[in-house]
């Protein structure tokens, strides 16, 4: 028989070492690359791959059949977020959770609704809005650790996250540009982001200086682009 092997890219390697135990939950699993891989280099005994397309799961079926590997083992589970899970599994089983590819805000809202959260270990790769996925984890005595992964002109944040219980309370630039993060492809992507925000700002028909965002007023926003560039 030949055997069939399966690789997986940097992002997806940074995720694997992160995982602890030998049950995981990924969500939006999308082919289920991860978990299968994981699986045939015996790095988990079982998984559930997670996601909200029924295309997505028809297509982590497939590859399960590929790679011969039995819908007990790897199991496709239809579901927006963990909505379905908590109805039809057990989260006792579970050690880690992997949530990558979606926003830092839709992130935080799937590890809100997760029951045992305390216990777990999560895996996280928000897309957008990282500084809303800190102060999330920040604000619900989550310690965390972040590595950055480059990959042609892709950049990816990459958070290992606990709940510890202990309350840290960060300064804005450790909510907005990470704790000891020095990457510079990931500064100058937030320097960009600030960047088109003033000039939107620029562009406005009221009194610039006086219109607050999320990151504060105008003079803010220059402060926080000088303070970036010193890192």
């Amino acid at each position: 028989m030949v055997k069939i092997y399966l690789n997986i890219d940097g992002r997806l390697t940074a995720i694997s070492n992160m995982i602890c135990g030998d049950v995981i939950a990924d969500i939006g699993s999308d082919h289920a690359y991860l978990p299968i891989w994981l699986y045939l280099n015996k790095k988990i005994k079982k998984a559930y791959a997670l996601d909200i397309s029924e295309k997505c799961v028809e297509r982590i079926k497939k590859n399960l059949k590929k790679y011969n590997i039995p819908e007990n083992i790897i199991i496709p589970v239809l579901s927006d977020g963990l909505s379905c899970f908590k109805t039809e599994y057990d989260f006792n089983e579970l050690t880690d959770i992997i949530i990558a590819g979606m926003g830092g805000k839709n992130i935080a809202e799937i590890i809100e609704q997760t029951p045992l959260a305390k216990n777990l270990n999560f895996i996280l790769q928000p897309t957008r809005k990282d500084e809303f996925l800190r102060d999330f984890l920040y604000k619900n005595k989550f310690d965390f650790m972040e590595i950055i992964v480059e990959e042609g002109k892709w950049i990816y944040n990459i958070i290992n996250a606990r709940y510890t219980g202990k309350l840290y309370e960060p300064t804005f630039m450790e909510i907005f540009a990470g704790k000891n993060i020095t990457h510079s492809g990931y500064i100058n992507n937030i320097i960009k982001r600030l960047n088109n925000l003033i000039k939107d700002l620029d562009k406005s028909s009221g009194d610039k200086y006086n219109i607050k965002t999320e990151f504060g007023y105008y003079g803010d926003i220059e402060n926080l682009i000088s303070e970036l560039k010193k890192l």
